[in-house]
């Protein structure tokens, strides 16, 4: 992609502290890459979870607007894999930190092995796939962690996790020194805290040097707050938080589940297609598309092609530089 990907631009482009990505492009992007993934989680009888959401996996074109990319490690959601069941998670006490918290990777649990107050079970109902873990630490969410059930709402912690790197302009496992400065256990604590301190500014990319509108960007940070709530049953579609988006949060607090319909969630988002690259064989990507057992190294985007569709009972349609055998 011609601008690279996010990452690469928030931490690594040697002019990004003279050129940095201005605040309207960041709402874009954001909103770009939430219509994205939420038609990745609507296509139908299949949902495709991406697992690998992070800043890294948003690619940039040359009007910098967001094409979800890197799919490493998609998994196709569909009545043969799918089961729908319950899905248990784990908050802890930590004695040092006082508050309930709940691990999204193996390095958090391990730092806080020196004893909790308590450990408490929740459960929740919802559709999933039994997968061994796979993704980005620091992305995955906790009771996949816990249960190696996969829903859709991993992809939904993965984004919140992604917005906050785009908002402060630091990779997430920078995010609890380099932005919170180690006062919190996990950065969504962080950021609650700092918001309750009135203290903003402390969570926004200095690079940015105050060019943003400063209450936009406190109801932008409630939404990776609610991505990424450690109770899987209070974070939203990405359908809804799509409409969040588009809202800009003046008409919707995104800390207020709202009940909108199917219908309304989808007003607004444009046409996608899949353009895939780096595959070496048709068999290979029917096999993918087939039950999303198929792994390889690979980049899947999904780029903005208005009034395009995937069809996925004629895969071979989306490629025509491959004959079906």
């Amino acid at each position: 992609m011609i601008n690279h990907s996010l990452s690469y631009n928030l931490t690594e482009r040697q002019d990004r502290f003279a050129r940095p990505i201005d605040w309207t492009t960041r709402k874009r992007i954001a909103l770009g890459a939430a219509r994205g993934l939420a038609h990745l989680h609507n296509q139908g009888n299949f949902k495709i979870m991406h697992r690998y959401i992070c800043a890294s996996s948003i690619l940039l074109n040359v009007d910098f607007e967001a094409v979800i990319g890197l799919f490493r490690f998609p998994m196709i959601m569909h009545e043969r894999n799918a089961e729908e069941g319950t899905i248990e998670w784990i908050t802890c006490m930590p004695p040092r930190h006082g508050a309930g918290v709940s691990f999204s990777s193996p390095a958090e649990e391990n730092s806080a092995d020196s004893g909790f107050d308590s450990l408490t079970c929740h459960c929740y109902e919802d559709v999933y796939v039994s997968t061994p873990i796979t993704g980005k630490f620091g992305f995955i969410a906790p009771e996949y962690l816990y249960t190696e059930k996969c829903t859709l709402k991993n992809d939904v912690f993965a984004f919140g996790r992604m917005l906050l790197e785009l908002i402060s302009g630091q990779l997430i496992n920078n995010f609890l020194t380099e932005v919170i400065g180690g006062e919190a256990f996990l950065p969504e604590d962080g950021v609650r805290k700092l918001m309750n301190k009135d203290q903003l500014g402390r969570v926004m990319d200095p690079n940015l040097q105050g060019n943003y509108a400063e209450e936009q960007a406190e109801q932008l940070l409630r939404l990776p707050l609610l991505c990424s709530h450690e109770d899987p049953s209070v974070r939203p579609e990405m359908s809804e938080v799509v409409r969040m988006l588009e809202s800009q949060f003046l008409q919707r607090d995104p800390s207020t589940r709202s009940s909108w319909s199917q219908k309304e969630d989808m007003v607004g988002l444009v046409g996608f297609d899949f353009l895939l690259c780096g595959v070496n064989s048709y068999g290979a990507c029917k096999n993918f598309l087939g039950d999303g057992s198929h792994q390889f190294e690979t980049t899947l985007v999904h780029q903005l092609l208005v009034g395009s569709s995937w069809d996925f009972q004629n895969p071979g349609m989306h490629f025509p530089q491959f004959t079906p055998t």
